[in-house]
C-alpha cells in the first residue's frame, strides 16, 4: 500500500551557523543557513566541495568534531531540538529514527568482519524486537534489495571481496536495516555505474511512497537531482544562495552560480554520428580510428585473452574452494598517444584488467604487450616488470595519497622510484605542480590539507613525474565536483595530446567517456561485450547492453 505524503515539516534548520575553531582563528563552515524537510520527501543539497554540504548533514546527525561549534540557529526533528538532547538520547535517535549512507564505503565497513554480519549487527541493533536467525533472513533480503548478485551466497565474503560500487550497496543495505524517518545520503551512488545508479535511486524513491521515509540527498550529480529529488537546495561557500522546485530551478536557475553548475555537466551525444555502421558483433581493438577505418599503427599495449579467478568465500582457499572469475579472456588494445575508454557495471572487471596491466595485480593466464615487450602477468609487483612502465591514477585521491607525507615529499618519491631519472628532481616537481596549476605552497603541506580536486592533480602529477608510457586511471573524477570534474577532463587531454602519453580511461560515467576517449570498450560479466570507435557505440552500436548503458543516462543531460 502507498504512503500518502503528508506535507508536514518533519526536519527544520532555522539560521544555522556552525564555526570550525582552531587555536588561533574561526572560520565560518555554515552561515544562516535555514531548510525544511516535508515528510516522504527528497531533498537534495547540491554544492562544490566545500559549499558546507556533508557539515550540514553532519550537524543534523550530531556528528560535528569538537573543533565545530554552532554559534547560532536551531534543528528541530518533529518537535525535538536535536542541538539540546544528550548522548543517550542521541542512542535512540542515531541509525534508528535517522540514518546516514556515508560517501565512502570504504571506511564505513568493518575489513574484519563479513558483510552479513556486519547487517546483522545493524538490524539487531536498531530493532530490539528481532531475533538473531530473523535477523539473518531480513539481511539477505536487503542484499537482494539493492542488487547484490547471489546475496545468500556472498553473505560470509568481506568487503574487500566486492567491487567498489557493489560496496556502497551495502553500505544502503545498513542504512535501511532500522527502518528510519529520516536518511541523509552523503554522495551514496557516486561509485556507481549508470545502470546501478539508476536501481538504487528508484529503490529510494520507492522506499519513500512505500514508507513515507524523508531524505535528504547530499551529492555533486546534476543527474541524480534531477531524477530522484522533490526539491533542491543549492549551496556555496556555507550560504543557501537558491532553492526550489527541481524542475523549475534546473529549467529557470535564477543564480548565476547554479548557472554554472549546470553548464559544467557533461552532456551525452547520441544524434550526428557519422560513421560506417557495423555490426554489435564485430571485433575491434582500439587502434581504430573515428572513421572506423583500421589504424596502421602498431598499438602500444596488446592484452590478450587475460583470465584472472579469485576465491569469494569467507576464508577462501581454505574454506571451500569458491572460485569467481573476475575476467574471462579478456583481449583489449590500446593505441599509441590514444585515450581508451572501458566502461562497464560494478563488478564487470573494468578495474581489475586495469589493475593486471598496471602490474598491481597477477593475471591467471593471457598476455600483455607493451611496444613488442612482454611481460609476465602471474608475477606480482616489481617481478612483472609494468610498475616502471605504467602508472595508475586511482578513484579516491584521499586513499591512494599517503597521509604522513607530504605533497612535495610524494612528489620526489615518485621520481626517485620511477622508470626516468631526472637530473634534477626539485626543478621537475615544480614545473610539473605548474603545469598542474597547483599552488607551490602546496608542497608544505599534507593530504588531508587539500580539497578533493587538488588532491587528484597530485595524484596525477605524481603518476606523470613517474615517466610512464602508459596511464591507467581508474574513475579519477567520480569523487569531485562537475567544475573540478571539468577541469581534471581537460587537463587529461592536454596532458595525452603534449606529451604522447597513452591512457586507459576506466569509467561508469558515459558522458566523460564519450568526450575523453577515441574508442570504447564495453565490459558486462568480466568479458568484453561491445567495443568500437565512440561515435559507433554511441550512434550505432544495437548491441542490448550497450543500449541499456545508454538509457540509464539522465534523460535531461543527453542530447
Amino acid at each position: 500500500m502507498t504512503y500518502d505524503i503528508a506535507q508536514d515539516q518533519l526536519l527544520v534548520v532555522s539560521n544555522l551557523t556552525v564555526k570550525h575553531r582552531t587555536a588561533t582563528s574561526a572560520t565560518t563552515i555554515l552561515n544562516d543557513v535555514s531548510l525544511n524537510l516535508q515528510r516522504g520527501e527528497v531533498l537534495g543539497l547540491i554544492g562544490e566541495s566545500g559549499a558546507g554540504k556533508s557539515t550540514l548533514g553532519n550537524a543534523i546527525l550530531g556528528l560535528l568534531s569538537a573543533d565545530f561549534e554552532r554559534t547560532s540557529g536551531t534543528i528541530r526533528f518533529e518537535e525535538m531540538a536535536l542541538d539540546r538532547i544528550d548522548k543517550q538520547q542521541w542512542a535512540s535517535i542515531r541509525g534508528r529514527r535517522i540514518a546516514a549512507i556515508f560517501q565512502d564505503h570504504t571506511a564505513s565497513l568493518d575489513p574484519l568482519m563479513a558483510i552479513g554480519r556486519q547487517l546483522e549487527e545493524a538490524i539487531l541493533a536498531t530493532n530490539d524486537k528481532t531475533l538473531r536467525h530473523e535477523a539473518r533472513d531480513i539481511a539477505v533480503d536487503l542484499l537482494v534489495r539493492v542488487g547484490i548478485p547471489d546475496a545468500r551466497e556472498r553473505y560470509h565474503s568481506y568487503p574487500h571481496q566486492f567491487s567498489g560500487g557493489q560496496r556502497q550497496r551495502i553500505v544502503i543495505a545498513i542504512a535501511l536495516a532500522g527502518a528510519p524517518d529520516i536518511i541523509i545520503a552523503d554522495e551514496p551512488t557516486s561509485a556507481l555505474d549508470a545502470t546501478v545508479q539508476k536501481q538504487i535511486l528508484a529503490l529510494l524513491r520507492e522506499l519513500v511512497e512505500e514508507t513515507g521515509v524523508s531524505i535528504i540527498l547530499v551529492t555533486h550529480d546534476m543527474g541524480v537531482i534531477s531524477d530522484v529529488t522533490d526539491r533542491v537546495v543549492v549551496m556555496r561557500h556555507g550560504e543557501v544562495i537558491e532553492q526550489g522546485v527541481t524542475s523549475t530551478l534546473l529549467d529557470r536557475p535564477q543564480n548565476a552560480y547554479t548557472l554554472e553548475l549546470l553548464a559544467a555537466v557533461p552532456r551525452l551525444r547520441l544524434s550526428g554520428a557519422d560513421v560506417k555502421i557495423r555490426r554489435a558483433s564485430d571485433t575491434i581493438g582500439p587502434a581504430v580510428q573515428d572513421s572506423g577505418a583500421p589504424s596502421r599503427e602498431v598499438p602500444i599495449l596488446v592484452a590478450q585473452g587475460i583470465t584472472k579467478v579469485f576465491a569469494v568465500s569467507g576464508l577462501g582457499w581454505l574454506r571451500n574452494g569458491t572460485r569467481k572469475s573476475a575476467l574471462r579472456e579478456v583481449s583489449v588494445e590500446l593505441a599509441r598517444g590514444a585515450i581508451t575508454g572501458i566502461v562497464g557495471e560494478s563488478g564487470s572487471g573494468k578495474s581489475t584488467i586495469g589493475r593486471i596491466i598496471a602490474g598491481l595485480e597477477t593475471a591467471n593466464a593471457g598476455k600483455l604487450g607493451i611496444d613488442g615487450r612482454q611481460f609476465e602477468i602471474s608475477c606480482p609487483g616489481r617481478r612483472s616488470g609494468l610498475l616502471g612502465e605504467v602508472q595508475m591514477i586511482f578513484q579516491d585521491p584521499a586513499l591512494s595519497l599517503n597521509p604522513r607525507m607530504s605533497i612535495g615529499d610524494t612528489l620526489s618519491e615518485s621520481i626517485r622510484f620511477g622508470s626516468r631519472h631526472a637530473h634534477d628532481p626539485k626543478r621537475d616537481v615544480l614545473s610539473m605542480i605548474g603545469r598542474l596549476r597547483l599552488a607551490r605552497t602546496l608542497l608544505a603541506r599534507y593530504p588531508h590539507q587539500l580539497s578533493g580536486g587538488q588532491k587528484q592533480r597530485v595524484c596525477i602529477a605524481r603518476a606523470l613525474l613517474a615517466g610512464p608510457r602508459i596511464i591507467v586511471a581508474d574513475e579519477p573524477t567520480s569523487a569531485l565536483d562537475v567544475s573540478v570534474q571539468a577541469e581534471i577532463v581537460t587537463l587529461l587531454k592536454e596532458i595525452v595530446t603534449e606529451q604522447g602519453i597513452s591512457m586507459l580511461f576506466i569509467s561508469h560515467d558515459l558522458a566523460l567517456v564519450q568526450e575523453l576517449c577515441s574508442s570504447i570498450y564495453i565490459f558486462k560479466d568480466g568479458r568484453v561485450e561491445d567495443a568500437g570507435p565512440s561515435r559507433f557505440i554511441f550512434g550505432h552500436s544495437q548491441n542490448p547492453y550497450t543500449r541499456s548503458l545508454i538509457d540509464a543516462r539522465p534523460r535531461r543531460f543527453t542530447h
